[in-house]
């Protein structure tokens, strides 16, 4: 009977299948079309363009009209005046375009192009950048989802990484493209990622191996989805030990980009050199170099720097506040600006060297006329011991007596160099890279790095992987 039942099951099952395919409605057998990127890959006033392989056709998107086939020719693209120029092999064509023009792949075979040098897969647009007050074009790679992550993945996680970090990366370098793609649709851009660090570093077929292509194609239009919302799947280099939720840094508190631990990240140590400063890192900084970048960062002069002070820190220990202390003031910069201010691979970190001042202080009590009362001073610096009491060098220097604090004129330290002591790269929000390289390393699969960086290993199904790039 239950064999009789399961055959009848089938055959229904068939009959539908068929009907689905008669009546047009698409099944989840049929083919989905691949999402299209159009990746920013630099703006400037000209281009060089060659067909490398495949069949092109220049096409003039204003008109929506064939320009001519490119061939095997050497083309160039210029900004002139108001319109865009192509000259084909040294002689420029008769008219000029508008924009933007469009190098379409129409071949069916390997396409594949190369702009300045450089050789991508896919399609290049090119627009004149009128609305920006340029003289210069923007040049666009139009190229399916996953051939652009065959060019991503390996340049920001690094081909030799664990296959199961690889396979991490490629399902945060896919959901990051594509909620970039829908947001930035939405307020009509022209491009939906950059080919830097602004976006993710995408090398075009330079970045290409065949080991990153197959753990690619093995997560092929996988996503990772928030209450069924692709995420901001923001990553970096290495958090130092904790990752840090968003609002401390970009003011954004979202409940998938939380801090969790990440002691992996010392997995960075492990390989030595250079990457073993991705996990610990030390800078000097001058007092001139501080001077000049608070004046460019804030267009405050603070005069002759003395102090550099950590006013606030997040609780996973990154500076949320700075205070540079000068002859003319105290400026603070707040955590959005802190990095740009001592050009530091993370802003984890604490101040050392003559005038430095970390975020824990040192409490004063003096007991005079009035009473007990307290003064804080840096808890480094330089202290002389004074009939009126303890003076404190610092941008000023304080004297600590039974009667109170007076300042002393005539005795100001002078703060030449800062040592910054630092844990991490990078902005230290969403998923550790070496983090994720760590926890591969110890027998994690890809799904468990995501959730753990991106739901706090909370495994409440609010986070899920989905197929078919969320569709």
């Amino acid at each position: 009977m239950a064999q009789t039942k399961r055959w009848g099951l089938h055959w229904l099952l068939m009959a539908l299948f068929g009907l689905l395919i008669t009546t047009g409605i698409v099944t989840p057998v049929e083919a989905r079309e691949l999402p299209l990127l159009r990746v920013l890959l630099a703006q400037q006033t000209s281009a060089d363009v060659r067909v490398i392989s495949g069949t092109y056709q220049w096409f003039d998107e204003e008109t929506n009209g064939i320009i001519e086939d490119a061939g095997q020719k050497t083309w160039t693209a210029s900004a002139s005046g108001a319109v865009i120029n192509l000259v084909k092999d040294n002689k420029s064509l008769a008219k000029s375009f508008n924009g933007p023009l469009l190098l379409k792949a129409v071949g069916s075979g390997e396409n594949i192009l190369e702009v300045n040098g450089k050789k991508y897969r896919g399609s290049l647009r090119v627009y004149y950048l009128r609305s920006q007050g340029t003289n210069s074009l923007a040049l666009i790679n139009v190229i399916d989802m996953e051939s652009y992550l065959n060019g991503v993945v390996g340049m920001e996680i690094g081909s030799g990484a664990p296959e199961e970090a690889i396979k991490a990366q490629a399902l945060a370098s896919r959901t990051y493209a594509l909620q970039q793609r829908d947001r930035r649709d939405s307020f009509g851009y022209y491009y939906d990622v950059q080919a830097t660090q602004s976006s993710q570093v995408y090398q075009g077929i330079a970045g290409e191996t065949p080991r990153v292509t197959q753990l690619v194609n093995a997560t092929r239009g996988q996503v990772v989805t928030y209450d069924g919302k692709l995420i901001e799947a923001v990553f970096h280099s290495n958090s130092g030990g904790q990752t840090e939720d968003a609002r401390y840094v970009w003011n954004s508190d979202v409940p998938y980009l939380r801090g969790v631990p990440a002691p992996e990240d010392k997995y960075a140590e492990e390989m030595k050199g250079s990457a073993a400063l991705a996990y610990h890192w030390r800078k000097p900084v001058t007092a001139r170099q501080l001077a000049g970048q608070t004046l460019s960062l804030t267009g405050k002069d603070p005069g002759d720097v003395k102090s550099l002070r950590i006013a606030e820190t997040s609780p996973s220990g990154r500076v949320t506040r700075l205070e540079v202390i000068g002859t003319k003031g105290i400026i603070s910069v707040d955590k959005t600006k802190v990095r740009q201010l001592v050009d530091t691979p993370s802003t984890k970190f604490t101040i050392s060297g003559s005038g430095g001042s970390g975020s824990a202080d040192l409490q004063v009590l003096s007991n005079g006329s009035s009473g007990v009362t307290k003064t804080t001073v840096a808890t480094t610096g330089s202290y002389q011991l004074k009939s009126s009491g303890l003076a404190v060098l610092t941008a000023t220097a304080t004297a600590i007596s039974a009667e109170g604090t007076t300042t002393l004129s005539g005795s100001s330290s002078t703060a030449n160099e800062f040592i910054l002591d630092g844990y991490g790269f990078g902005h230290g929000v969403g998923m550790s890279q070496w983090g994720a390289m760590g926890l591969a390393k110890a027998g994690k699969k890809y799904n468990d790095i995501i959730e753990h960086y991106y739901n706090q290993d909370r495994r409440d199904d609010r986070l899920r992987i989905v197929g078919e790039w969320g569709n």
